[in-house]
């Protein structure tokens, strides 16, 4: 397989790379592909599924979270954060 030299997906919008990764599922799930044909598929979906969640992280970190409204009418906000999941919740110790 040959590595391209800059990633096309980091030139894309996130609408474009959602529709590339689409594009590459048809593909693989058509079962007209090779084994290295599929591989390389793949490999770009990756590339692409990586690009969007790099783009989905950068916009989290712009998102304020309306908290309330002042007397004059001004938004009180602080930054959004994504609740923890359960992989991220520290784990409790059971009693002995």
């Amino acid at each position: 397989m040959n590595k391209p030299s800059s990633d096309p997906s980091e030139d894309m919008s996130f609408e474009e790379a959602i529709s590339a990764i689409e594009v590459s599922v048809r593909r693989l799930e058509g079962n007209s592909l090779g084994l290295e044909q599929s591989l390389e598929e793949y490999s770009k979906a990756t590339r692409y599924i990586a690009h969007c969640q790099k783009q989905l992280t950068t916009a989290k970190r712009k998102i304020e979270q309306l908290k309330g409204i002042t007397r004059e009418g001004a938004a009180i906000t602080e930054v959004w954060e994504e609740p923890a999941t359960e992989e991220q919740k520290p784990k409790r110790r059971k009693p002995n």
